[in-house]
């Protein structure tokens, strides 16, 4: 807390902790300066501050003031008496140490600029020699100089060696810093992995000039001093940090250390050393440097009065604000006083609005001084104080006062507005759920009231008490809770209703509570049922109309399968006939020409003739026997792709036309055609299947739609291919009555149909559809015009 604005007490010092001997007794050598002076005594008026030689005399380390100029000692504590067995106050420095290290002390205090240390021998009045630790603080000509025995720490020296050695060689290993070895006399640096990755290197080695052009500009000045300083023996060990340019080019803060080796003349000749990446310590150091300004300037500025007091309830500090805000003069208020005599002060002049017994409870009791207590207090002319207690460790606290006069008529406007809002609101505690507010219209709905035994407590709400105390721990957790769905039931009636509830948790005149809206979603959660009923109902219809659409579409399959069977037996009737005439009159004439062959009357005539018509009963027979074959093989190959979807490699020619074969019989029993113009040689790699479900429904469908009112009018159906690249491009088109224009965006969707009453079932077009995507991994498109024809286009890829 800046000084400039609050007191300190010197009635209670507090000791501060004794430092052992080196750096911390450097420390207190720091702090602990000589007695003020004449000069030093602080004006009339002022706010006292503790004495120095108070807190010299605490330590109970020795401690010596010496005048820098003479050598002599001009002030010591009892520790420094009784170590030297004398009083020691008017003594030389060099009658009290025989062995300092140095020549002349007096000499090394005028050279040690602010703090020092050293060690040194001291001599008792019995002779006693006791090595020392100096600690030395230099400031106007006077030196403090704070005296630590070391006999203790001499024995263990070599085992804390040996202890030392142990943790270096591990923490060598487990550190996340590089290394680094400087040889001076080759003038090469050689690297560690480590130290590569955080300077950003390429090479394991680097020559001293490079390495120092990649320091900042900024930062080189005091590396290359303290570089130089290390490298003359001036000090025991190299350390910098300082920004450095990795070989990404960005600046990174390092922090280097080493040692240098050096021959018998003290020359250097070796610089080693670690480096760290201390870019992240750097951005905390920022950080916390900023937050710790913003500390002080706030505190500095606060608008809250405060004061702190120790665990026996006297005032150890305050501000000025304090005073302020309870017009408090000087003579009533002092560090040292009690916080009960300040107390009592404003309760005698009448400035406090409860009696002196409620004064005590609330502020001075055990249970006042808990962390988190908090009660107001009013001042005279309306001004209201909100008081909050903060626990210490040691028993003491820190109570800050805050003027929330504005919050409260604030508070007041917002009860005001939250009585216009057609929303029940509760304001109950977070604890016990006892309720502290409720609007008009939570308790005309619901039947509550503060404070009734019956209304009073908001569990009584819930139809299931555990829905509130699940509310309280998000609340807690998460401070504010939107869309909180529960069931309330009024009080007295019961009746039941759903609520949609948003909580905000906050204090309430210095209690846990949190503030609940509450709306009525009982008809939205009805309807909420309804839609989800009929949801289930469409899906349930959906999945019905699918599993339909399934069974059409496998009975399309078995149509066009039957379709293919009828074609079979149609086409394979005539060579069949053929060839059982054939064979039947070639029968007859073999038993004629046994019969005269038996009757031994056989001519050579009679022979000739059999072999004529034997011959060309032969020729019949095979001709007839051979398309036979091929229907079959044409019709088997059809009917096997169309039942599966296997995939293989074939010509599109002739497949193609031993699709359309295989329509032959539907089609002879019209007066319509196909035709095919497909280059031989196209070789495709896909499911013939599938192309020649696509090719008869294409057919099938111009025969149900493009010729509606045939009169014998023969219709022309033309089957093109070519390939572009890897796709191959199919184009089947009819010369019938065309599409409407309102229909052909339509034509690919399930059961759409013109011609339901005719036995279409609208599946036709959206099977082509989804096996030309799904299966052949292509497009198809349709383009018409009504008394134009129709034009289909598939296209897909030559290996599917």
């Amino acid at each position: 807390m800046p000084h400039s604005t609050l007191a300190e007490t010197r009635a209670r010092p507090a000791a501060p902790p004794v430092p052992s001997g080196g750096a911390d007794a450097q420390a207190v050598a720091t702090a602990a300066e000589p007695p003020a002076g004449p000069q030093d005594a602080p004006e009339a008026g002022t706010t006292p501050v503790l004495d120095p030689a108070l807190l010299g005399e605490a330590l109970v380390q020795p401690v010596l003031a010496v005048a820098v100029a003479t050598g002599t000692v001009t002030w010591a504590n009892a520790a420094a008496d009784t170590l030297f067995g004398r009083p020691v106050r008017g003594l030389p420095l060099a009658a009290l140490l025989v062995e300092a290290g140095e020549r002349d002390m007096a000499q090394w205090l005028g050279r040690t600029a602010a703090v020092g240390r050293c060690v040194a021998t001291g001599r008792t009045v019995g002779g006693d020699l006791v090595p020392l630790t100096l600690a030395a603080s230099v400031r106007g000509g006077s030196a403090t100089l704070v005296l630590s025995d070391s006999r203790d720490a001499a024995s263990a020296s070599y085992a804390e060696a040996r202890r030392s050695l142990e943790r270096y060689a591990l923490a060598l290993r487990s550190t996340n810093e590089g290394i680094y070895d400087w040889d001076i006399e080759t003038d090469r640096i050689f690297f560690s992995q480590r130290a590569r990755e955080i300077f950003g290197l390429a090479s394991d080695e680097m020559s001293p000039h490079a390495w120092a052009a990649r320091i900042h500009p900024d930062d080189y000045p005091a590396y290359r001093a303290a570089h130089v300083r290390h490298l003359r023996g001036e000090t025991e060990r190299f350390v910098c940090e300082y920004r450095f340019r990795t070989g990404a080019g960005a600046w990174s803060w390092v922090r280097q250390h080493g040692i240098a080796l050096r021959r018998d003349a003290g020359r250097a000749v070796r610089l080693t050393g670690s480096v760290g990446d201390i870019g992240e310590m750097k951005a905390a150091e920022a950080r916390i440097e900023r937050e710790r300004s913003i500390l002080a300037a706030t505190i500095e500025h606060m608008e809250q009065g405060l004061y702190m007091a120790d665990a026996d309830g006297c005032m150890v500090a305050f501000n000025q604000r304090f005073r302020a805000l309870f017009d408090l003069p000087d003579d009533a208020c002092q560090p040292g006083y009690t916080v009960e005599a300040v107390l009592r002060f404003l309760h005698d002049r009448g400035d406090l609005d409860v009696p002196w017994d409620q004064v005590r409870a609330r502020a001075l009791s055990p249970q006042s001084r808990r962390h988190g207590t908090v009660y107001e207090t009013r001042r005279p002319g309306g001004v209201i104080l909100e008081a909050r207690t903060t626990a210490l460790p040691d028993g003491g606290f820190i109570r800050t006062f805050t003027d929330v006069t504005e919050r409260r008529k604030q508070e007041r406007a917002i009860s005001d507005i939250l009585e216009a809002i057609p929303l029940p609101i509760i304001v109950s505690s977070t604890i016990d759920s006892t309720i502290y507010y409720v609007n008009t219209h939570a308790q005309e709905d619901y039947g509550l009231c503060v404070g009734a035994p019956v209304g009073g407590n908001a569990i009584e709400l819930y139809v299931d008490p555990e829905d509130r105390r699940r509310l309280v721990e998000r609340v807690r957790r998460d401070r504010v809770v939107d869309d909180f769905e529960v069931e309330w039931h009024t009080i007295g009636t019961r009746e039941r209703r759903w609520v949609l509830l948003s909580a905000h948790a906050f204090t309430y005149q210095g209690r846990d509570a949190m503030l609940v809206t509450a709306a009525d979603i009982t008809e939205r959660r009805r309807m909420s049922a309804d839609l989800h009923a009929a949801k289930e109902r469409a899906e349930q219809a959906l999945a019905d109309l699918q599993a339909t659409q399934k069974s059409l579409v496998e009975a399309e399959k078995m149509a066009s399968l039957g379709g293919l069977v009828a074609g079979v037996a149609h086409e394979i009737n005539t060579p069949v006939g053929i060839t059982v005439t054939t064979a039947t009159h070639l029968q007859e004439k073999t038993v004629e020409l046994r019969r005269v062959f038996e009757s031994g009357k056989v001519r050579r005539s009679d022979f000739e003739t059999y072999l004529a018509t034997a011959t060309q009963a032969a020729d019949l027979i095979l001709g007839s026997s051979t398309r036979a074959a091929n229907l079959i093989q044409s019709f088997k190959q059809v009917a096997v792709d169309q039942t599966s979807e296997e995939r293989r490699r074939f010509d599109l020619k002739t497949y193609v036309e031993e699709v359309l074969l295989s329509l032959g019989p539907r089609l002879k029993r019209t007066p319509h055609r196909v035709t095919t113009d497909i280059p031989a040689g196209i070789q495709v790699d896909s499911y013939p299947g599938p192309l020649s479900q696509v090719l008869t429904n294409f057919v099938m469908n111009s025969l149900v739609h493009a010729w509606p009112d045939d009169g014998g009018t023969a219709g022309r159906m033309t089957v093109t291919a070519r390939q572009e690249g890897a796709q191959v491009v199919l184009v089947y088109a009819d010369d019938g009555c065309g599409i409407p224009p309102d229909h052909l965006g339509k034509v690919f969707e399930p059961f759409f149909t013109t011609r339901r009453g005719s036995g279409g079932s609208g599946l036709g077009l959206n099977i082509v559809f989804n096996i030309v995507r799904q299966t052949l991994k292509g497009t198809v498109d349709v383009d018409s015009k009504p008394g134009a024809g129709t034009t289909f286009t598939v296209r897909f890829p030559a290996e599917a």
